[in-house]
């Protein structure tokens, strides 16, 4: 196997180097999108924090979070007013997907067709580029992956429409699969993780993507907002938000889920000194950075990817400072873990 190019290699040590990114899907995937007058000045001081930091900021995108590419508008229209900033972030944007019917497309021509829109609607190229479900319906004799996607992928980093390849919900033998033939071009690996859902530690997932070197970006850090501590029962869900639908946010399942942050709450946010406070949301991310000091991970940088639609909640969540946690602290949660169970699937819907 020869080696990844200079490129590649920059993208991975530049991901690396961030410690807390930003999802921006919340901003236009819901029934009234966040105005630009909102949105800009939250994506600003995202920006802003990562530069005083000494590294990139990372926005994470798709083609299908909202109708008519409205997610990436939104990012081309914040640096056309930003010009200056778009060499600061990294984006990765999500495709490959039938935009009504949310099922992957991915025959080599319409993963370059998707590829392209998405180029021509952010306005400029794409930093990293990942079908957001793997297209089982085209593999034959046996094949693990679609490899006509990833060959459409590559193309389209040989063309310089996009960067490098990142990976979304994977198995440890899928990516064992694709980085045997596309290793050069992979940069991450997107997949969920946080308290309630943290079956990447344990399934193989995050142990290969440390195998392989490839960043393991965590979105849903916050377990869609159950980590937060504001949802205390279904009203406290907008109308029409999908989490309505699942299982794990119906009335009987946050009784039971409700027990980790009630512990979280008691045992890590209460008995912190006074002079060194922590909050649930910094808690949770705290949790997820800490994987990061981890031997068994050593190759792979756990980024968790919080969203914040307002300029108070990207200062929380992206406060690099903060939200780290102690040995003991993350001992206490994983033994506490240990005897947990979420109640409801990631995507269980509720019948």
């Amino acid at each position: 196997m020869s080696s990844s190019s200079p490129e590649i290699k920059m993208l991975r040590s530049e991901l690396s180097k961030i410690p807390i990114g930003y999802g921006l899907m919340s901003f236009t995937w819901r029934a009234e999108p966040i105005p630009q007058e909102q949105a800009f000045p939250a994506l600003k001081r995202g920006v802003e924090m990562a530069v005083k930091n000494g590294h990139k900021a990372f926005f994470n995108v798709g083609e299908f979070y909202g109708p008519d590419w409205s997610n990436l508008k939104l990012v081309r229209a914040f640096f056309e007013k930003y010009p200056a900033l778009r060499e600061s972030v990294i984006i990765s944007c999500k495709g490959g997907m039938n935009n009504q019917t949310l099922s992957p497309k991915g025959r080599y021509d319409d993963v370059v067709s998707s590829v392209e829109k998405c180029v021509s609607e952010i306005g400029g190229p794409i930093d990293l580029f990942e079908v957001a479900r793997l297209d089982k319906s085209i593999c034959t004799g046996g094949a693990v992956y679609p490899y006509e996607s990833f060959k459409a992928l590559a193309a389209m980093v040989e063309n310089g429409a996009i960067g490098g390849i990142s990976l979304s919900e994977v198995t440890a033998e899928e990516i064992r699969a694709i980085a045997k033939d596309w290793h050069n071009y992979l940069v991450a690996v997107e997949i969920e993780l946080s308290m309630f859902s943290p079956q990447v530690l344990t399934n193989g997932v995050a142990k290969t993507n440390s195998d392989f070197g490839l960043v393991t970006v965590a979105y849903s850090p916050l377990g869609r907002g159950l980590l937060t501590g504001q949802v205390k029962s279904t009203s406290d869900i907008p109308k029409g938000d999908f989490r309505s639908l699942l299982v794990r946010f119906s009335d009987d399942s946050l009784k039971k889920n409700l027990v980790l942050v009630e512990f979280l709450k008691e045992e890590i946010v209460a008995k912190r000194p006074a002079d060194n406070p922590i909050t649930l949301v910094e808690v949770s991310l705290g949790w997820v950075r800490h994987w990061n000091s981890r031997s068994e991970y050593a190759n792979t940088h756990f980024l968790p990817i919080p969203s914040g639609s307002s300029v108070s909640k990207v200062e929380e969540n992206m406060n690099e400072v903060k939200t780290v946690i102690t040995k003991a602290e993350f001992q206490k949660i994983t033994d506490f873990l240990k005897n947990f169970e979420t109640t409801g699937d990631r995507y269980e819907v509720a019948h």
